[in-house]
């Protein structure tokens, strides 16, 4: 190393001791010449400028000048005047200025907050509890009085920082004297100055759940005078998250529009999480929405919705409506690929049952919340059958509920129907409503895998049911009502026409089984029957073949689950009426259970029998 260098790099040590030494002594001069009792005034005067409101504190500040200059106060009570405390913190510190310490004017920022513990409210005459004063409300104000695009006049760029807060206890009281309670708040608010960003990141307990709350506006003082803001926001807890970015308004007409996602893994859960118990929702799943959302007053219009349930997606628009004095209220449309119908329905308007013991349910929530919506899908799964193209409606109203099939293809035909509750509700029973045209009986036949003979072949049919019961513990059993099928050609299978006349000429009870290995090929079939609490009265069954009139009437106990009809089985004749029978009819009875039923012919039961 030569001379020179040697001689630059010492006088550069030099110079590092030198500020090392003069920093240092600066750090132990400035405690002895800041004015604390200025620090400790300035930083009461700024919470009170801050907040508009009187401070107290209960002991001395404490002062720490390593890192960094800090001041720190205790027991600090905020009082509002008339509506006392609105405010209080275990302890309130702040970073500070050296400087301006020392001439006696220190800068506060960087505020903690421990164990503060907030009081928001209202009282009866809807007075709030909050003064409106301070510097913060005097920039708000000057915000709200400058011409839209221009900047508040005299504004000053008051500093701020950053404020945390931690173990903190959020309390609402409402107008009512309801009050809200929010717990173990922490994180910070990132607020530099006036004129800046604001961010704000906490976690908190609401309704015992931990919540977790972010958000962002870059002019927030706009957003606080009422003016429009552009924000950013989320809100994370285990029943749900929500995410929002688009504008907002907080004036006396305040409103949101912009995206919004919604999601919840339980939707009974995240009503729960609100205060709203409907057990009846309690099948629904996971549910996510994302939607453009637009507010007015008490009611938001959602566009482009996307809406997965369960496993169904849906898109359309939805009206939500949520005045302070009446019920919820949901309307719209919403276009599905697929959607189980029956988890759907049962969801929203408990269906009958089969299981006369089953719980009771309850249906409170008919009068909790309002629903007018259009539904359509392409393909609508009401176990065992499938329908597609449906076009439906679902309307909640004043305790009534109706949910209206308009259109649908069952089996290759045409469905519609209704399901009505009485206008006083579920405990007044309902009603049940279907039509089928051109619908494949068979079909239905072996979905539901009914056993016995039964028609085949393409007919219509319409049933009228009603239930004075309430709707969640009523069975086929329960309900009263009308039936009626018409079918063109078909087939009644498990009937063998020959071989039952031959059993029957023999005068001797046979099992209908004994003749199922066959098949009857009809040219019509109408049956009409009167249902009445477990009773069916069979008014009307002809089957009419290419040779043979098979008719049928009488009464079927199907809560019991069997017969008693009388029954014929004639030649056919021709409708020109010009020829005759060529056989006398055959007359039987049918008894016992379905779907074997014992056949007795009529002669054993009205012809003497031979004395033992």
């Amino acid at each position: 190393m030569t001379l020179s260098r040697l001689l630059r790099s010492k006088h550069l040590i030099r110079a590092i001791l030198v500020v090392l030494v003069v920093v240092a002594a600066v750090r132990i001069a400035f405690p002895f010449l800041v004015q604390t009792e200025a620090v400790e005034r300035g930083i009461e005067r700024t919470l009170e400028d801050w907040t508009g409101a009187d401070v107290h504190v209960g002991e001395d500040a404490e002062f720490a000048f390593w890192p960094y200059p800090r001041v720190t106060l205790r027991n600090v009570r905020i009082l509002g005047g008339a509506a006392g405390e609105v405010a209080s913190a275990e302890t309130i510190s702040a970073t500070f200025d050296l400087l301006g310490a020392v001439r006696g004017k220190p800068a506060f920022s960087d505020f903690e907050l421990v164990r503060p513990a907030i009081h928001v409210g209202w009282n009866a005459e809807g007075v709030f509890n909050w003064r409106h004063s301070g510097w913060l409300m005097q920039a708000i104000d000057a915000t709200a009085k400058a011409p839209e695009g221009q900047p508040a006049a005299a504004l000053t760029d008051e500093r701020i920082g950053t404020v945390s807060l931690r173990d903190g206890v959020l309390d609402i009281t409402r107008a009512n004297g309801s009050v809200h309670r929010i717990t173990d708040i922490n994180g910070s608010v990132t607020w530099p100055a006036l004129r800046q960003r604001l961010d704000l990141s906490l976690s908190g307990v609401v309704n015992g759940e931990m919540t977790r709350w972010t958000f962002g506006c870059d002019q927030p003082l706009r957003l606080l005078a009422g003016r429009d803001a552009a924000v950013r926001s989320t809100l994370a807890a285990d029943p749900a998250t929500l995410n929002f970015e688009g504008t907002a308004n907080l004036s006396d007409r305040a409103f949101v529009a912009g995206a919004a996602q919604l999601s919840t893994p339980s939707l009974s859960r995240l009503l729960a999480w609100q205060g709203k118990d409907i057990p009846a929702v309690g099948t629904v799943g996971q549910v996510s929405l994302d939607a453009n959302v637009a507010t007015s007053g008490y009611a938001a219009k959602l566009e482009n919705v996307k809406l997965a349930l369960d496993n169904a997606q849906a898109s359309g628009v939805l009206d939500i409506a949520m005045p302070p004095g009446g019920v919820p209220r949901v309307g719209g449309t919403l276009a599905f690929d697929r959607i189980d119908l029956h988890a759907f329905l049962t969801a929203f308007s408990p269906l009958p049952g089969t299981d006369p013991n089953a719980p009771t349910i309850d249906t409170a929530f008919i009068h909790q919340f309002g629903m007018d919506l259009r539904l359509s899908a392409k393909t609508a799964e009401f176990a065992p059958f499938s329908l597609r193209d449906l076009a439906a409606g679902m309307r909640i109203e004043n305790g009534r509920a109706t949910f209206d099939i308009g259109d649908s293809t069952l089996l290759d035909g045409r469905l519609t129907g209704r399901i009505a509750l009485a206008e006083n509700g579920f405990r007044g029973g309902g009603r049940l409503q279907m039509s089928l045209d051109n619908v494949d009986i068979g079909g239905i036949v072996g979905a539901l895998a009914l056993p016995g003979p039964l028609p085949s072949g393409i007919g219509s049919a319409d049933f009228e049911l009603s239930t004075d019961r309430p709707l969640w513990a009523t069975t086929v059993s329960d309900m009263s009502g009308r039936f009626k099928l018409a079918m063109g050609s078909g087939t009644l299978t498990h009937f063998n026409a020959q071989a039952f006349a031959e059993r029957a000429a023999k005068n001797t009870f046979f099992n209908v089984s004994e003749t199922a290995d066959g098949a009857f090929d009809f040219l019509r079939a109408d049956v009409e029957a009167r249902l009445d609490r477990g009773l069916a009265e069979l008014t009307k069954a002809e089957i009419e073949g290419n040779e043979k009139l098979l008719t049928l009437s009488g009464m079927i106990p199907y809560r019991t689950g069997s017969v008693a009809l009388v029954g014929t089985l004639a030649d056919r004749i021709p409708a020109s009426g010009a020829a005759t029978a060529a056989n006398p009819p055959l007359s039987f009875f049918v008894g016992g259970s379905w779907p074997e039923p014992v056949i007795s012919p009529a002669s054993i039961l009205t012809e003497p029998q031979p004395r033992q």
